[in-house]
């Protein structure tokens, strides 16, 4: 079972239980969160999603962000922070998310937040070695999902 995989069958649980869910891919969520911002109704945004109890952010390590991009999700992370949950998925870790976010220093204050009340899982996935074989990767996959 992959990160994704696992994030939307807790995303369902939570679901099943009551709770208001919203997965977005990283991404996908930035660009959205950069283009409220530039129309200037990024608090607006903000506000709508930090009335779900579960935001799945998927596949953090895909997304590179610019600063405007890195600015607004920090934003959306510091507005959630002890409120409500999140899952972020990752194939990156903790100290490569100055890379994501192309600052150092975002990152850092963002993952105070993250890691302040959360549970980490790494997973390394061997369910997935044939696959790596076949494209000719030796590397042990390692994923992790953070539960805040």
């Amino acid at each position: 079972m992959g990160k994704s995989h696992l994030a939307v069958a807790l995303g369902i649980e939570a679901v099943k239980a009551g709770l208001s869910v919203y997965f977005a891919n990283a991404g996908i969520l930035i660009e959205r969160l950069k283009k409220q911002n530039s129309e200037g109704s990024l608090e607006d945004k903000i506000r709508t999603l930090t009335k779900y109890k579960l935001l799945i952010i998927d596949e953090m390590d895909i997304c590179l962000l610019i600063v405007i991009g890195a600015h607004c999700f920090f934003q959306l992370v510091s507005k959630r922070y002890e409120k409500t949950s999140t899952i972020f998925t990752s194939n990156k870790s903790y100290g490569e998310w100055g890379e994501i976010f192309q600052d150092q220093v975002i990152a850092a204050a963002m993952l105070d937040r993250i890691l302040h009340h959360c549970t980490t899982i790494n997973i390394k996935g061997e369910a997935t070695a044939k696959e790596r074989k076949k494209h000719g990767l030796t590397i042990p996959r390692r994923i992790r999902l953070t539960f805040c």
